[in-house]
């Protein structure tokens, strides 16, 4: 139901729809007679017509000028735009990793012995034989790495 071919065609379908609605409001002002709704205007970009709405002000050089509903198209525009963006971070998939590889990454994570290894200074992990900690190993923490290169509780060096 909800394929990749179907949403570009909804996309396409409401985003056309919107710019016609756009261009008839365009001619009916001209005219003088009856006019499309901003409220429908409006509705119209809310679900899904955004781009159509902005295709259809640029080429029509219509409602460029009505503050409040330029105001309320941008927020709208906006919130499209971080729904997207939310959508394609979360539902983001590598090409080539099907969700039950996924699951199985995740389980040998799981599973994987973690280390409870802590060391408040670099005093502790000299006495425990740890030092020196290299990223990613147990007990390494940004803040016992001092000169950030990835080595933490190095040995001292002499000054000459």
């Amino acid at each position: 139901m909800f394929t990749v071919p179907n949403l570009l065609l909804a996309f396409l379908l409401i985003n056309g729809w919107t710019f016609v609605m756009f261009g008839w409001d365009k001619i009916q002002a001209e005219k003088f007679q009856w006019r499309v709704s901003e409220a429908t205007l409006l509705r119209l970009a809310l679900f899904g017509g955004s781009l159509g709405a902005y295709a259809g002000r640029a080429l029509f050089r219509h409602k460029t000028r009505k503050q409040p509903f330029n105001g309320r198209l941008q927020n709208i525009a906006m919130i499209q735009m971080v729904a997207l963006t939310f959508c394609g971070v979360y539902f983001y998939e590598p090409a080539g990793l099907s969700t039950p590889a996924k699951a199985e990454k995740v389980q040998a994570f799981a599973e994987r012995p973690q280390s409870r290894a802590y060391y408040p200074n670099c005093t502790a992990a000299r006495r425990a034989g740890a030092a020196p900690l290299y990223r990613g190993d147990p007990g390494y923490r940004t803040p016992l790495d001092r000169d950030n290169d990835g080595i933490a509780c190095e040995p001292y060096r002499k000054r000459y």
